[in-house]
């Protein structure tokens, strides 16, 4: 039987199909590794970790708690005067004394603090809206990336239900709306939580997350606002020092900073309280002793 030689050009040709076949399968095994570990890893709990608070977040939200500590102390002290003032000015019978002297220097008096209050306010805010907004974008940042591109939507269901699809849904956040607790301990209850909790212990810190960015929005909001009112209402006292009056505005003011600064409710008694101090006596008017 003759021996078929085949052409040197076919065999070559053969040969590159070959390899063109062989680099195929190769390219194709490169490619579904990968693919198929991801799918593996956001199918199982073992999935990709979700870092919500790295180092940068965590310096964020702790620089916001000093810089409203720091605002916090500029204004304390100018708030127990004002209420050591008010105290006077009731104390004395002044509401509705109009034209007695004595009275009007006090309302002077307590008008002056309050304008000190509103120039402080004035200085450290800009600071705190800084601190809060850098805190925000970084928390959202963070929410978009790991939330938002690298779960699926059963890990998300997860990770925000803290694994229990039958977990009761709580009336409100356990960390949002607050009273009673000063701003700078809310930031310092806030870094506490996020850094002392793994990823997995505990509330989830996927609704962590979401509440001190809500937080922070809200905060943003709440201090733009602030300093639009702020250069009226001082416009509004200055006018009123040439007159020695005591506004119900002024009272509002001061309540609405010591509920957000300190925590305490908005009551239409004193127009300043300094936050209770164990051991502080009680203010005793001069026309006492």
């Amino acid at each position: 039987m003759p021996i078929r030689v085949t052409p040197r050009a076919t065999r070559r040709k053969a040969t590159r199909k070959t390899r063109r076949k062989t680099g195929r399968k190769t390219l194709l095994t490169a490619l579904a590794v990968p693919l198929l570990a991801t799918a593996l890893a956001h199918g199982t709990p073992g999935g990709p970790v979700v870092r919500l608070f790295p180092t940068t977040v965590l310096e964020d939200i702790r620089e916001t708690g000093q810089v409203a500590e720091a605002m916090e102390n500029n204004l304390q002290d100018i708030i127990r005067r004002l209420d050591l003032q008010q105290q006077l000015y009731d104390q004395s019978l002044c509401r509705g004394a109009d034209g007695d002297p004595g009275c009007e220097r006090i309302a002077k008096q307590l008008g002056a603090t309050y304008l000190e209050m509103l120039e402080t306010m004035t200085e450290r805010l800009p600071d705190m809206e800084r601190a809060v907004n850098n805190t925000r974008n970084s928390l959202e940042t963070r929410l978009r990336e790991e939330l938002g591109q690298r779960s699926t939507p059963t890990a998300l269901q997860d990770m925000l239900l803290g694994g229990t699809a039958t977990q009761p849904e709580p009336a409100q956040s356990s960390l949002r709306g607050r009273s009673g607790v000063r701003l700078s301990d809310r930031f310092k209850q806030y870094y506490k939580l996020v850094a002392t909790h793994g990823e997995s212990g505990g509330q989830s810190l996927a609704v962590v997350a979401a509440d001190i960015y809500l937080d922070m929005e809200e905060a943003s909001h709440l201090i733009a606002a602030t300093q639009e009112e702020i250069a009226r209402a001082t416009l509004m006292e200055q006018l009123n020092q040439s007159f020695g009056l005591i506004t119900p505005e002024m009272t509002e003011v001061v309540n609405g900073v010591k509920s957000i600064l300190f925590g305490e409710a908005i009551a239409a008694s004193p127009i300043a309280a300094p936050p209770y101090i164990v051991g502080e006596t009680q203010f005793v008017s001069p026309l006492q002793m």
